[in-house]
């Protein structure tokens, strides 16, 4: 135990009796140290019982809704009617208008006898982002009060669009719904489904309740329609929700989360699917770790801490990646000196002591109890994207207007 807290010491760095292989340990621990740290006090923050803080609102706003899709015609023909037919929320006070990517004919001819607008993006192959922009440039900044953001598979609960109502209403003017996995099929579903669990309870509970803003999610998000307008043709690169972050978090805006509107959405339930998810997601962090490294320092002496604390964000590392190499460094260092592997080991420990205060009970903590075997295939699915990203050839880039965040 003495050797954990040996190395907090100034003194100890300086002691030349330390060998290369007991500083490159040290050094390699404060790393790891860092962000396991970060993790523990956000899922410790998410504890706190959740309340909705807002009243109802006197007044009933104008709301477009958005779904974005890419080919799947059906998914999102079936998320419209099952929204038009649950939504509580006056049918006269909000519209629905559809990013429609590569559809087939069959299906927008179906789309142009529903009660949605259709907007086709003038390229064939397009971001989300792109596809927004497109979606945006139809109508004028006053047209609505707020814009609602759904993916194509997205269903959500009856009373969304009245929370949505109620938060702007007291003054939000960003915010982001509880996204929840819909399918539970298979061992890899249950998974990635738990690790979005864990991101809502991390990066998005423990976030707003410690003062920061929420994490977007690319999905059940709600703008102020004025606000977003504008934003909107500024956007630039492929990750929608990086890409809203910074503008929001430049121009101060606060992004709220509200755990009660649940939007449910499919989770990849194959390892195919999810290792391609994975390389979309990589491609995307890496630049945003060069950006946030790049923006960090000016923001800290800014005193920006909102912007400070997301910036620190893309600079970490995955879970399953963290998870995986602590493993590995555990393992090492039990062969080449076991007096070094204590800490790593209790590292190990406090990472899962982390995870579990932010998995919530329910039906998907109940599942992951049986599909936790699985994990083995995603940390080292995880490792091995990170090694293909450095040493791989470059694949064409896939263009996906879906944004769903890896469930790391």
């Amino acid at each position: 135990m003495n050797e954990i807290f040996s190395i907090f010491n100034p003194d100890w760095w300086m002691d030349e009796n330390n060998n290369a292989l007991q500083m490159g340990d040290a050094i390699l621990f404060l790393i790891f140290l860092l962000p396991i740290a970060y993790l523990f006090i956000y899922s410790l923050a998410s504890l706190r019982k959740y309340k909705n803080p807002y009243p109802h609102a006197n007044i009933q706003h104008r709301f477009l809704v958005v779904f974005t899709v890419l080919r799947d015609g059906k998914e999102v023909i079936s998320s419209i009617n099952t929204f038009l037919d649950t939504q509580n929320y006056p049918r006269e006070k909000y519209d629905i208008a559809v990013a429609a990517t590569q559809l087939p004919e069959e299906d927008l001819i179906t789309l142009l006898q529903m009660p949605v607008n259709i907007v086709v993006p003038d390229k064939e192959s397009c971001t989300k982002v792109y596809a927004i922009q497109q979606v945006m440039e139809r109508y004028s900044p006053h047209e609505y009060d707020m814009v609602v953001i759904f993916n194509s598979d997205n269903r959500v609960v009856p009373n969304a669009l009245d929370l949505f109502n109620n938060a702007y209403y007291s003054g939000c003017d960003s915010i982001q719904a509880h996204r929840m996995a819909e399918n539970l099929n298979t061992s890899i579903a249950v998974l990635t489904a738990a690790s979005e669990e864990i991101n809502n309870h991390i990066f998005r509970k423990g976030q707003v309740t410690l003062g920061f803003s929420s994490a977007l999610i690319g999905s059940g998000m709600a703008f102020d329609f004025a606000m977003f307008h504008e934003i909107a043709p500024t956007l630039k690169g492929s990750d929608f929700s990086k890409a809203m972050e910074v503008a929001l978090l430049e121009q101060n805006i606060y992004t709220e989360y509200l755990e009660e509107i649940v939007c449910y959405s499919k989770k990849k339930d194959n390892a195919y699917g999810y290792n391609e998810e994975r390389q979309r997601w990589i491609a995307s962090q890496y630049s945003s770790t060069f950006l946030a490294l790049k923006r960090l320092p000016l923001a800290f002496l800014q005193g920006r801490w909102d912007y400070c604390n997301k910036l620190v964000q893309w600079i970490m590392p995955s879970r399953l990646l963290l998870i995986g190499l602590t493993v590995l460094i555990a393992i090492g260092m039990t062969f080449l000196d076991w007096t070094l592997c204590f800490k790593w080991y209790i590292l190990l420990l406090a990472i899962g002591v982390t995870f579990l205060m932010a998995m919530p009970e329910g039906e998907i903590a109940r599942h992951f109890r049986k599909a936790v075997w699985a994990m083995p295939i995603l940390i080292f699915s995880s490792i091995f994207s990170h090694i293909g990203r450095f040493f791989g050839k470059k694949k064409k880039k896939i263009t996906s207007i879906s944004n769903h965040e890896n469930s790391d």
